[in-house]
């Protein structure tokens, strides 16, 4: 012990030297950071690139310190901790890249208003945003950079092991690991969007959008239960007008208008006898339910001019509220953690109090947009990053859903995944699974979902087997009920129902029920009906066989799964595994590294929170 202590100490003497510059460089480099964030949020872009220059200067000197110590590298466990720097270092070379071109789209981006000092798109008049939204179409290089900067370092840091480092480089290392994905993944969002944010926002010509807050603790298969839509005017990135209703009030017009048929589960399970807007989201493919949204607005007495959908959860209003901070209407004080209950205790008791009619009591709802709204355009320029990590997040989520009738910016939105559309691409296999809460009241946030997937490839016709595992973990109140919802599972056309358990006739019914089979969208569809009761479980399973089309698919030596999640649903976990002895898989791409591969399958766990391409080579 003695001698290793003596030789430690040896080379640790002989390296300091090389490494006391780097150690100096680097608490430098984290100074010249704060310095930039602080010139940024002032909009002092000048003095933002004199700092990333000299944090620039920072990293090539610990660069060239790390170089005089490659001895390092062939030593146990200590060439760990020098290689891992290495790759820090390259990863902080390619961000600061990307951190001079974002700057230079900031500096153009605010160039007009450069004499002004410190702006907010609040202080901007409508012209100035037109503005603003012109000079984001006109500088994609920028980003561009950007992304394949961003991407470089991603690939740098994917070389770091995430296990046997010491706890500095962890400290630095763990947080970067967990943030880098959401970054590209926006950066990669970005481009696309700086040619869809202009028309969508009202530049230059301005639009009108019906409105819909789909609740999504009455989970619907468009998103969420429509009980409150509104008509919104945007012109150049400044919300005109908003005016927001009760669905209840639109649907009274129907009632004098030729009655229209509901779905059958609608019938069957909810005792409708009419179909009224506030029910148009049936379909899971958002484009298909705001046309239908769209044709009931207009029908029961709504605008005629209207140019799109948008549709949002309030998931997405809590969300923003982390972001801006506490909302205070009607004495209520709204914060992101209370939003969704004491909007619901509202809407259903504290509109009386604040007496208002039971017509009136979601008119709390167009306040509250409004200010909440006033409040993200004031953020400071430091916070748009921020911001715009939080729509892209929602976005890909599905708690943000948008349909435009201008098929050249809905045809951007599709491709993007952000219209809600079910994929249509060509894939080996396809599964979605749509709830539709019936009757349930608000009782979603206490379900929770595993969805089981299991695939063997061996066979000469692939047998799939689903189960879905719920769990009501709530109790019998205002709120919340037993959970009745009619289920269906949406997989590739042509597939073939070979067996089921877990349907019910009826809720509080132990007769079994039937799995009807039918088409729609390009699938096959299997819907059920399932009631759990509070504080209990059960399952629905599903085997069935895929077509002939996912045989020749897999002929190539690849297969790939198109997983969707259903618009408004909070994430549910899932567990996957495609078996297939006959030849080990190589490559899995789509499950953020996190596949297990082992010489018969490939296996994952984890949470659906967006859709998801998984694609394994064998």
């Amino acid at each position: 012990m003695g001698v290793i202590l003596v030789f430690g100490l040896a080379v640790a003497a002989y390296y300091y030297p090389k490494a006391k510059p780097a150690i100096a460089a680097a608490r430098d480099g984290q100074a010249k950071i704060k310095q930039l964030t602080a010139h940024v949020s002032q909009q002092d872009f000048a003095k933002a690139n004199t700092d990333i220059t000299a944090v620039q200067a920072d990293i090539a000197t610990i660069g060239n310190q790390l170089a005089k110590m490659q001895g390092l590298r062939r030593w146990p466990y200590i060439g760990r901790q020098y290689q891992a720097a290495v790759n820090l270092t390259n990863v902080g070379h390619d961000s600061t890249t990307a951190l001079t071109a974002l700057i230079d789209f900031a500096a153009h981006l605010f160039e007009p208003f450069s004499g002004r000092g410190q702006v907010s798109l609040a202080t901007l008049s409508i012209d100035e945003k037109g503005q603003l939204l012109a000079n984001i179409a006109s500088r994609e290089d920028s980003l561009k950079t950007a992304q394949t900067a961003i991407h470089r370092a991603a690939e740098d840091l994917d070389l770091i092991p995430e296990k046997g480092l010491i706890g500095p480089l962890r400290k630095v290392i763990t947080p970067l690991k967990q943030q880098f994905p959401l970054i590209a993944q926006a950066l990669d969002q970005a481009i696309p969007a700086t040619h869809l944010l202009p028309p969508v926002l009202g530049y230059p010509t301005p639009k009108t959008y019906l409105f819909l807050l789909e609740n999504n603790t009455e989970l619907r298969p468009g998103g969420g239960f429509i009980g409150t839509y509104g008509l919104m005017k945007v012109q150049s990135g400044e919300i005109v007008s908003l005016k927001t209703d009760n669905s209840y009030n639109l649907d009274e017009a129907a009632k004098k208008l030729p009655v229209i048929t509901p779905p059958e589960p609608l019938q069957k399970y909810l005792k409708a006898n009419a179909w009224y807007f506030r029910d148009a989201n049936w379909s899971p493919d958002f484009p298909t339910s705001a046309e239908q949204a769209l044709l009931f607005y207009q029908r029961e007495g709504g605008s005629k001019k209207v140019d799109g959908v948008l549709a949002i959860t309030p998931t997405v209003i809590s969300s923003l509220l982390r972001l801006v901070g506490p909302i205070t209407v009607e004495k209520t004080q709204f914060t992101a953690d209370n939003f969704t209950d004491k909007l619901q205790s509202y809407v259903d008791l504290g509109y009386k109090y604040a007496g208002q009619t039971d017509s009136q009591r979601k008119d709390i709802i167009g306040v509250l947009t409004t200010d909440l709204m006033n409040k993200v355009l004031r953020l400071p320029l430091n916070q748009w990053k921020d911001l715009f990590l939080i729509l892209s997040q929602e976005l890909n989520e599905k708690q943000v859903l948008l349909y435009m009738k201008d098929s050249a910016t809905q045809n951007i939105l599709v491709a993007q995944n952000w219209a809600g559309a079910l994929s249509q691409e060509d894939a080996t296999d396809y599964l979605m699974v749509v709830d539709a809460n019936l009757a349930s009241l608000k009782t979603d946030p206490v379900m929770h979902r595993t969805y089981t997937y299991t695939l063997n490839l061996d066979q000469a016709t692939p047998t799939a087997t689903l189960n879905i595992h719920y769990e009501n973990t709530g109790k019998l109140s205002w709120k919340t009920t037993r959970y009745n919802t009619y289920v269906r599972v949406y997989v590739p056309a042509g597939s073939t129902l070979v067996s089921s358990s877990g349907a019910q006739k009826r809720e509080k019914s132990k007769a079994a029920g039937t799995v009807t089979t039918t088409s729609e969208l390009g699938k096959t569809v299997f819907g059920a009906f399932k009631s759990i009761e509070p504080s209990t479980s059960s399952d629905l399973q599903l085997t069935y066989t895929l077509p002939s089309s996912a045989i020749a698919a897999l002929q190539s030596g690849r297969y790939t799964l198109t997983w969707q999640k259903e618009a408004g649903m909070l994430p549910p976990d899932i567990e996957l595994k495609i078996n297939r002895s006959a030849s080990r898989a190589n490559s899995v791409e789509g499950l953020d590294n996190q596949a297990r591969i082992s010489h018969t399958a490939v296996s994952f766990s984890g949470r659906l929170n967006r859709d998801r391409t998984i694609t394994i080579s064998y």
